[in-house]
Formats: C-alpha cells, sequence, structure tokens
C-alpha cells in the first residue's frame, strides 16, 4: 500500500468526494485594456497573462505588462496570487488545454480564466488536476464550430474533479511535484544540447559551403590547358 493509499484509507475511508469546478473556488475572467490608451501600458508593473505566456506549469513573469489604471478603468481585474489559471479561447485548444499556477497577482487577457482555491483546496493540486484532466475536458467543454476554438463556461464549471482531504493533496503534490521538477531540468539541459548542435551544425555548414571562388586568370588557364588536352586527345585517335 502506497503512502497516498494510507492517507485515503485513514482520512476518507468511505471514498474520496467529487465536486464540479466551480466549486473549488472564486472564478475570474479577463479583459484586454485598449491598446489606444498608452496610460495603460507604458511603463506597467502588473502581469497581463494570455494565452502566448502559458508554456510553463508555473508563470512567474509574463510579455506584456499593465498599469493600475488599466486595473482601474478597464475590462480586466486584478486576480490574487497562488491562482490556476486556463486558456479558454484559442486556436491552441484544438490540441491541448493550457493550464498553468500563477504565484503572483495578475491580471488576465479575454481568452483566460483562472480560479483562486477556496479553503481546503491547494492551488497546487487544482493545477496538477486540471493538467491531467485537460483531454477530458476538452471533449466535454470544447465548443465545435467557429473560427477560433474555445470552452464553454457552463459546462467547463460543471467538469466534477476529486477533492481528497488535505493530507491526500499534499503528498499527491509531493509526487507530482518532484516529476515536474525532473521534467523542466531534462528540457533545460535537452534544449541546451540541441542548442550545442545548432552551433555545430551551423560551423559545419559554413566551413563545408564556404570555396574561393576561381579567378578570370585561373578560369581562362584551366580552359586553355583543357582545349590542349582536347586537342591532343583529337590528334591521338
Amino acid at each position: 500500500m502506497s503512502r497516498i493509499d494510507e492517507l485515503i484509507a485513514e482520512h476518507a475511508p468511505n471514498g474520496v468526494r467529487y465536486e464540479p469546478l466551480s466549486d473549488i473556488g472564486e472564478w475570474y475572467g479577463g479583459g484586454t485594456p485598449s491598446k489606444d490608451r498608452r496610460e495603460y501600458w507604458q511603463n506597467g508593473t502588473i502581469p497581463w497573462v494570455s494565452p502566448k505566456d502559458m508554456g510553463q506549469p508555473i508563470i512567474n513573469a509574463t510579455k506584456d505588462y499593465i498599469t493600475d489604471a488599466a486595473i482601474k478603468s478597464s475590462a480586466t481585474k486584478l486576480v490574487p496570487a497562488n491562482s490556476v489559471a486556463v486558456v479558454v479561447r484559442s486556436s491552441i485548444l484544438d490540441r491541448i488545454l493550457p493550464t498553468a499556477l500563477i504565484p503572483m497577482p495578475v491580471a488576465l487577457n479575454q481568452d483566460m480564466k483562472a480560479v483562486v482555491a477556496r479553503i481546503g483546496v491547494l492551488p497546487g493540486y487544482i493545477a496538477h488536476v486540471l493538467r491531467s484532466s485537460g483531454p477530458a475536458i476538452l471533449r466535454v467543454a470544447r465548443k465545435s464550430g467557429g473560427s477560433v476554438a474555445s470552452i464553454e463556461s457552463s459546462k467547463l464549471f460543471s467538469f466534477r474533479i476529486p477533492v481528497p482531504p488535505l493530507e491526500v493533496q499534499h503528498e499527491i503534490m509531493k509526487v507530482l511535484d518532484t516529476f515536474t521538477g525532473l521534467e523542466a531540468k531534462l528540457k533545460a539541459e535537452l534544449e541546451a544540447e540541441l542548442e550545442a548542435r545548432r552551433q555545430q551544425y551551423a560551423y559545419y555548414r559554413e566551413a563545408l559551403l564556404t570555396f574561393d571562388e576561381l579567378s578570370c586568370a585561373s578560369e581562362a588557364s584551366a580552359s586553355k590547358q583543357a582545349s590542349k588536352q582536347a586537342s591532343k586527345q583529337a590528334r591521338k585517335a
């Protein structure tokens, strides 16, 4: 029996409760401040999360930042720290459901949603569950048709996930965080190796495909020699 099995037997002897995503915390939507309002973007310090930032399991920085003025006067709102973000509109939903844990306060693009866990649910646990449940959520909640793939909110919120006691959540996080760390380390090592191979390829490509150009004089001399050789061959024949 694993440590997780032992904890479930101790703290949830009758089984683990399943809850709809709507009940695991407070959900936030997003918005895009007007690009025409410089005061919303210039010297911004508030991370503004969009689908293009959703490439890692944990987001510590974003490509775009907005100002306090944007939070106060536009559709986007500030989401508290330790939220779990989900892409709900993007062509990437044709393949995967990007999710990420966000440890700092952020604002969201209109194509995003995020949940701040209620008491009794760990943000890191939600992040792992959503990553694991991505294919299942896409099967039941992705809208068909339309120019860009999207997630139907009502079906997303009604999707049920297991919510075991906190002791079990902690143990699951400990195990899965270890694998996530190993995955990130391996990915960094592979990217470094790939970059080294790219540089090696570029070096040999330049070395092997760079030649001294034949000068006009050398070309004429080579042509003359070839002509003489052809004449000799003709006389012998």
